[in-house]
């Protein structure tokens, strides 16, 4: 995946662009609870958030097909994360 830090758009690593980030609550991933192998909740808007360290371009599209709304973390220095700007 591609990320542009500036405008915090959201890309596959073929250019299609999946979502611009937003999180009005800004919630530490370390201050939430567990609640799968790599979500969590936050406990500021009690929604799930997935850790995208892991996953795949496709799966990563696959999981906003099904919730355009998904919250995500993504750390700049993933392995599998691009940074463009």
């Amino acid at each position: 995946m591609k990320i542009n830090p500036s405008n915090k758009e959201l890309y596959t690593d073929s250019g299609a662009f999946l979502k611009r980030l937003h999180c009005p609550i800004n919630v530490m991933w370390k201050d939430m609870s567990e609640n799968g192998s790599n979500t969590r909740m936050c406990s500021g808007c009690e929604k799930t958030i997935h850790d995208t360290e892991h996953l795949s371009d496709a799966e990563l599209e696959h999981l906003l097909t099904n919730d355009p709304q998904a919250c995500l973390k993504i750390n700049l220095n993933q392995d599998n994360v691009k940074i463009i700007h």
